[in-house]
């Protein structure tokens, strides 16, 4: 089953609500030029990420086991340096809501699972140039929990903070895949809920279009598995986000400084532009012990009945040791 509904965050969330969270958002930090997987590249467009793991009960409360930073691969050709990165907890303007987004949830779709654990990670995303774009894709990674049908789901909250288009072609160019690409209007204050394997993407603006052209902020809130399940899956979803949208604190590996230092000043160059603390290159003689901690991690699986994972070369040594240490804690 294809998942795709639109509605007004009108007809569920107070109007105080609905204030809150269009000032937070607007008025945010926003990181620009973020180094991606190749370090040369970065997201077309201003981004951000709230969520550390933490849990939202009924009530619009935080509460269990926080990250408060994570490790994940500095550069996609280069897995033997980790890159570490803060986390952010949720903000309470979303806290707040996340409680009445599942319930229009569970209204829409009987059939979904949902858990203290849905809508806890909001990826942002904003859109200040009529050229800012993403790229085609899908957010079916193994890291998000199935929710519909056996498939996960993110639900996409969608605000033009200087009003809204003229007209519905200078609307952002948000295209999902079908049987071919279509627009879907995504209007001010609405929230989309969508299967995350659908692929989809925002284009540029035609060039007629520019002048008409509106800021739009997206948060897009996803999904992650609960800690008594699957808590290495649980920490990979964080780091994920927070790699490609929080600020770096440091690098961390076993080689020498020459071979990081492109790479590093690629990253300095980012906490520059953005107000950051410029970051060092730190030496662990334990990051080349990944067998340790996989072998480690395969025995909490059987004795606590996690999960089984895929143990890929983004979940770095770092990632592992994190979440062994927090299993041993319990």
């Amino acid at each position: 089953m294809s998942v795709l509904h639109l509605e007004q965050l009108e007809n569920i969330i107070s109007d105080g609500q609905l204030k809150d969270l269009r000032d937070f958002m607007i008025n945010c930090k926003w990181n620009n030029k973020m180094p991606g997987g190749f370090v040369t590249n970065y997201p077309q467009r201003l981004v951000n990420t709230f969520g550390d793991g933490s849990s939202v009960n009924e009530n619009g409360e935080l509460y269990g086991n926080k990250w408060v930073s994570t490790f994940w691969t500095a550069k996609q050709t280069q897995n033997n340096v980790s890159l570490e990165t803060k986390t952010e907890p949720l903000p309470e303007c979303l806290t707040n809501i996340i409680p009445l987004l599942r319930v229009h949830l569970q209204k829409i779709y009987p059939q979904a699972i949902i858990n203290d654990n849905t809508f806890t990670i909001a990826v942002c995303n904003n859109y200040i140039d009529p050229n800012m774009t993403i790229s085609a894709h899908t957010d079916d990674q193994e890291w998000y929990p199935p929710t519909i049908d056996g498939n996960p789901i993110f639900a996409s909250l969608t605000f033009y903070p200087d009003g809204k288009p003229s007209r519905d072609k200078y609307y952002s160019r948000f295209q999902i895949k079908e049987d071919k690409w279509k627009d879907i209007k995504l209007e001010d204050n609405s929230i989309m809920i969508m299967s995350a394997n659908t692929p989809h993407r925002v284009l540029k603006h035609k060039k007629v279009d520019i002048p008409y052209f509106k800021q739009r902020i997206n948060i897009t809130l996803r999904c992650t598995y609960e800690l008594c399940e699957n808590p290495l899956m649980n920490y990979i979803s964080i780091a994920n986000h927070s790699r490609y949208y929080k600020a770096p604190i440091a690098l961390v590996g076993n080689i020498k400084l020459d071979l990081v230092e492109e790479m590093l000043e690629k990253y300095n160059e980012f906490c520059v532009n953005n107000d950051y603390d410029i970051i060092t290159y730190k030496t662990c003689e334990e990051h080349d012990n990944k067998m340790k901690y996989i072998n480690l991690y395969k025995k909490y699986m059987k004795k606590n009945n996690y999960m089984s994972v895929k143990f890929k070369c983004n979940i770095v040594t770092e990632a592992l040791s994190d979440v062994c240490n927090y299993i041993e804690n319990l």
